[in-house]
């Protein structure tokens, strides 16, 4: 087999306030030790706290809405000026993928799809950007998603076949300050049982459920805290419905974290209550952390927790979301114990080294040396 020569490779991602921020951080930095020379473009300031990028390109927020033609000049021309000399380019994200084979550049596009696209999500154009979701594997190399849940979505499109399941990677969570320091800034004394919620306040992450859920608690005479981690449109709304049930007294809206390791290490119990999920890093780095994790059975997370059945909850469902919490509540040594062996054999089955190869996979089928 041809040796795969390692040829400039341009990351690009669009507005992102999550786990795709530290996935292409962390991404980039594992192929440059690997001799891949590496530049990161995205919108200023998209990735503060983690490191600097080296090319602008104000990926539009949204792909419907006035003003967006300026947009998309303005990000095109950036575009073309990043993607000089580079020879491949991995954009991350629907809006990412959607400009850059907009551009059509002369290198190679391979593209990595983190979520999809939901009911609502699209303010009035959710056909339009599902049936343009489902035509970029046609327009990629190589489509990589994080689920194989997000895989069957592409059944039976043109390029269905160039479509691979690589999870993405991320670096080990690391807490800055101490449990006792997080719990105080949270206003959270040292005995009080803590749930995390890490997120943004977005209408995706079922944070309503995690307050119905909060309500049916507080009715059971189960004592807790509730800490939501993050910031979004949504924060109004959940502020008023956590009054209208009674439970604002339980609940903070601690805004976002500069680093949510602090919070995640904090927890008693990290709480994932989201609608639809691709591959939420947030469970793998609060496993890693010791803390057990109650999920919505949504994307990746099953496979994520597989061997912590007790964990997982449908989706929506406050009252079962409410058991699983009390249940694990109940017995926090034993919950703990749990998170280390679902953590050793999450690692064991997606090994960060092998994910890696996986995408140097997908960059040597694009390039054409498989």
């Amino acid at each position: 087999m041809t040796a795969l020569r390692r040829v400039p490779v341009l990351q690009l991602l669009g507005p992102s306030t999550g786990g795709v921020r530290r996935h292409v951080v962390h991404l980039s930095g594992c192929l440059q030790e690997r001799g891949w020379p590496v530049v990161v473009a995205g919108p200023d300031g998209v990735l503060d706290g983690l490191r600097a990028l080296d090319r602008v390109v104000e990926v539009p927020p949204a792909l419907a809405g006035r003003g967006l033609a300026g947009s998309l000049r303005r990000a095109r021309s950036q575009l073309q000026a990043a993607v000089a000399g580079a020879g491949l380019v991995h954009a991350h994200g629907l809006k990412a993928g959607w400009l850059a084979a907009s551009v059509r550049p002369p290198a190679p596009v391979v593209l990595t799809l983190h979520n999809v696209v939901l009911p609502g999500s699209g303010r009035g154009v959710d056909g339009a950007l599902r049936a343009f979701e489902s035509a970029l594997p046609a327009r990629s190399a190589v489509t990589m998603v994080v689920s194989a849940e997000m895989a069957r979505r592409f059944t039976g499109t043109s390029g269905a076949h160039r479509v691979r399941v690589v999870a993405p990677v991320s670096p080990p969570p690391a807490p800055t300050g101490t449990v006792a320091e997080t719990r105080a800034r949270l206003g959270v004394g040292p005995d009080e049982p803590l749930v995390v919620c890490v997120g943004r306040l977005h209408p995706q992450k079922g944070l309503d459920v995690l307050l119905g859920a909060t309500a049916a608690l507080r009715r059971r005479r189960v004592e807790v805290r509730v800490a939501f981690v993050g910031q979004g449109p949504l924060e109004g709304r959940l502020r008023r419905q956590a009054a209208m049930l009674g439970v604002d007294g339980m609940v903070t809206f601690a805004g976002p974290s500069a680093n949510a390791a602090d919070e995640l290490a904090a927890a008693d119990v990290v709480v994932v209550p989201s609608r639809w999920e691709g591959w939420p890093l947030v469970v793998s780095e609060a496993l890693h952390l010791g803390r057990p994790v109650v999920a919505s059975a949504v994307g990746g997370v099953p496979d994520m927790l597989d061997g912590a059945p007790g964990w997982l909850v449908e989706p929506g469902n406050a009252q079962r979301l409410a058991d699983a919490l009390e249940r694990v509540l109940d017995d926090l040594a034993a919950a703990r114990h749990t998170a280390g062996a679902v953590h050793a054999a999450l690692v064991g089955r997606y090994p960060p080294a092998a994910l890696v190869d996986q995408v140097e996979a997908a960059y040597g089928h694009a390039l054409g040396r498989p």
